[in-house]
């Protein structure tokens, strides 16, 4: 992790060396601005205080642009304010336990249980539910868009999920 700290005498960021010890909550203190670099989601996250004048936000989102450019071209700049902060930032910062994904299976019961068996699979992934039906080889989200049964099996590889490669034959029918 490379955290950078506004420096507002010198109106420009100082990398800030971390130690073994470093634990966050001790930094964000209400009359600091942070920058810090995300290598895994690709951004910069550019942290004010409570406490943070209009003139050092401004400045430092000036300025943060020059930092993401060392880092990354494509990294995003998020701004967050000081008891507004997102919860994908929380966990990986460590203030918060990360949320726990998985995969749900689901048998259904249905009027034509004889002729296909219908299966659902809920993914639930950062407290979003998708839903998925079989029909030879293509899974059918909700609302009408299909994703092949490789692209769900590697979503779920990404997200370090279990999954079963279960395939079913015949008709798709909509509820």
């Amino acid at each position: 992790m490379i955290v950078y700290e506004f420096n507002e005498n010198l109106d420009d960021f100082e990398e800030i060396e971390l130690h073994e010890t470093f634990f966050v909550p001790d930094l964000l203190v209400p009359m600091a601005t942070f920058l810090f670099i995300d290598d895994i989601r690709k951004c910069v996250w550019l942290w004010f205080g409570r406490r943070t004048t209009i003139r050092d936000k401004f400045v430092s989102a000036h300025k943060s642009s020059t930092i993401r450019d060392r880092h990354g071209i494509y990294y995003r700049i998020k701004t967050i304010d000081q008891g507004y902060e997102p919860q994908e930032f929380k966990e990986w910062l460590g203030l918060v336990e990360k949320r726990h994904v998985e995969v749900i299976i689901e048998q259904e019961d249905d009027p034509i249980q004889n002729y296909v068996d219908s299966i659902k699979y809920l993914i639930i992934c950062k407290a979003k539910a998708y839903r998925y039906w079989t029909s030879e080889g293509e899974l059918r989200h909700a609302n009408e868009c299909y994703i092949q049964w490789e692209v769900l099996c590697q979503l779920c590889d990404a997200l370090g999920i279990p999954y079963k490669s279960i395939m079913e034959e015949g008709n798709d029918e909509e509820e």
